[in-house]
């Protein structure tokens, strides 16, 4: 007697023996797409902030106590989004803030105070074409007759026996009963 109790199975008719790898080229193509979106696509200015002086247990505070920098800092060009892909995992370079500021505020409408005079809105003159619309208008010919035609029907009164005339308490079950 055997002490197997696993009965051997015949390989099934149309499965694959082993692993079956398929679209692998694809498969890598949107992965490296992936990737590339967590990248910038050129190097970024990066933010750089001095951190404070410690002058609790300084001698001299009014001295300023940090290290001269050894090594210069890199120039990089102003940030632009439109010539450099930000993936946005962190904050975008100043530069192209400070640079397009008055364009912000001119999209936001920042120029004017706030204020009661005829110069806190901008009233377009009644000849502007936001009042008179013009439309140049030529007459052509209608190829369809019946697309703006007006059908004309006989009235039809469903309410033949003046059933439910009250606004309330109409028992039409009732009054269906009395019609002949």
């Amino acid at each position: 007697m055997s002490m197997s109790r696993i009965p051997t199975q015949e390989p099934f008719y149309g499965v694959p023996h082993g692993v079956a790898y398929c679209q692998q080229e694809r498969t890598e193509e949107l992965s490296s797409r992936m990737r590339d979106r967590n990248i910038p696509s050129a190097a970024l200015q990066p933010q750089l902030c001095a951190r404070p002086v410690l002058t609790k247990y300084a001698i001299m505070p009014i001295l300023d106590q940090r290290k001269e920098a050894t090594v210069p800092l890199a120039t990089y060009p102003v940030y632009n989004p439109a010539r450099v892909f930000n993936p946005g995992s962190a904050v975008a370079p100043w530069s192209g803030y400070a640079t397009a500021v008055n364009v912000e505020s001119t999209l936001r409408n920042q120029f004017f105070a706030l204020q009661k005079s005829e110069q806190s809105a901008y009233v377009p003159s009644s000849d502007s074409d936001l009042y008179n619309v013009r439309i140049d208008s030529r007459q052509i010919p209608q190829t369809h007759p019946l697309l703006f035609k007006t059908e004309r029907f006989a009235p039809v009164n469903p309410d033949c026996f003046n059933l439910a005339n009250r606004v309330f308490n109409n028992s039409t079950r009732t009054e269906i009963k009395n019609v002949e």
